[in-house]
């Protein structure tokens, strides 16, 4: 109902000493007993009118930003405006914020003048990401007694998206592998190395295979010449991203798998401004997303995925399987992962195709829950052979929360 008040605890209990007083006065008729009923009933009949009027001819006005990141702020405006010639009380505007802990903000709007418009900008910080559909902002307002309440609905429209963290990264390990030099347009020249198209010859070296002899500039020259290939001049860069749920540690927020979502969101967001191929490999529910293409064009669409991307039954050794045969010879892999199955096999195939591979293990151990207004403790680890069979895996670190560190040197790792 419109002008609905709903009785608080303490107005449910003023109603029966109401009705106590009421029915005293009527078995048991006196000055005294219908004078304490007449009080008691003026009192609530005046406290349930001024809660079912109080929020009469005010309205509210909402901006939200479209977008904001994990860990940043937003800045929320709101305008209520008293339309009425009659002075407005008190009251409180609060509404459901998914993307917060909270889940919910409120605060006091002030007394409102006659045809007062009063404007409140307030901070919150998003801990969430995803897409948030916002809809509804409430007022609630009472009496000076506290005996009633009334709530009352604003349909604001509003659709928010927040994406995870990214952390401003000054370098990143090999981006550069091959360490082509750039062109006039920014753009890699090419240079001698391995690669499928012709670059010139050379002075035969100790350890150059026999096929590659060219045997017309031999002749020529009198001494064995080989064929030198042209070097891929732009980086294969492949981040392979675990999203196994089993191995999600418990935090909502600051866990291992939103801080490896964070950690790939970064190194998208930093390689958009090189002149890269950038190819991302995560498990999303039963099927496996591949997204590649110019580090720049790509960088958007890898940034949507990221923020709606959801744990997966899938295992990351499963997803190892699947992307390995993926991935281009002589790429530089990332592998973001919550577990070490199946992962000395794909490194050692992955060497074998020319890849260098960096490793970020984020166990869900190391991620526990954390008291509210504590900042994580940051216990940097440096994990001298993490597998027997395996011992040069140029792993980046095993646990921190400054990825900014982690990404640009790391434990083993070399910073360009």
């Amino acid at each position: 109902m419109k002008f609905l008040a709903v009785p608080t605890k303490r107005g449910l209990l003023f109603l029966l000493l109401t009705l106590s007083a009421l029915g005293v006065a009527f078995m048991n008729s006196g000055l005294i007993t219908a004078f304490t009923a007449s009080v008691l009933s003026a009192l609530l009949l005046s406290s349930f009118l001024m809660t079912a009027f109080s929020l009469s001819g005010i309205s509210v006005e909402r901006s939200f930003p479209q977008e904001g990141h994990c860990g940043s702020d937003l800045f929320i405006e709101l305008a209520v405006e008293n339309r009425l010639p009659l002075f407005r009380q008190e009251c409180i505007v609060f509404e459901d914020l998914p993307f917060l802990l909270s889940g919910q903000y409120a605060f006091a709007v002030p007394a409102l003048s006659p045809r007062e418009k009063r404007k409140f900008s307030f901070r919150v910080k998003a801990e969430k990401r995803g897409e948030y559909h916002l809809e509804k902002v409430f007022l609630c307002s009472g009496d000076p007694l506290g005996l009633f309440r009334k709530k009352k609905r604003f349909l604001l429209p509003a659709v928010l998206e927040i994406r995870p963290r990214i952390f401003p990264l000054r370098s990143l390990i090999r981006v550069n592998r091959h360490g082509g030099m750039p062109n006039a347009e920014g753009r890699a020249l090419g240079h001698a190395g391995k690669g499928p198209e012709f670059f010139g010859v050379r002075p035969y070296r100790a350890g150059d295979e026999v096929r590659h002899i060219h045997w017309k500039s031999t002749a020529a020259k009198g001494k064995v010449m080989v064929k030198e290939f042209e070097a891929a001049a732009v980086d294969q860069i492949v981040i392979l991203l675990d999203t196994e749920k089993k191995k999600v540690s418990p935090e909502p927020c600051d866990n291992n798998f939103e801080f490896l979502i964070s950690c790939a969101c970064s190194i998208t967001q930093y390689l958009s401004g090189k002149y890269c191929h950038l190819l991302l490999i995560a498990a999303d529910g039963e099927e496996v997303r591949f997204l590649s293409g110019d580090a720049a064009s790509v960088n958007r669409p890898i940034r949507q995925v990221l923020t709606h991307l959801e744990s997966s039954d899938q295992s990351f050794a499963k997803l190892l399987s699947t992307a390995a045969e993926s991935i281009p010879p002589g790429s530089v892999v990332y592998l973001l992962s919550m577990s070490r199955e199946s992962l000395p096999e794909t490194i050692e195939l992955l060497e074998e195709r020319d890849s260098c591979c960096f490793w970020l293990y984020a166990p869900g151990e190391n991620f526990p829950p954390i008291e509210p207004d504590k900042p994580r403790i940051v216990r940097r680890e440096k994990l001298s052979d993490p597998f027997d069979d395996v011992s040069t895996i140029p792993h980046i670190a095993d646990f921190t929360t400054k990825a900014d560190e982690i990404l640009e040197g790391g434990s083993r790792g070399e910073s360009l």
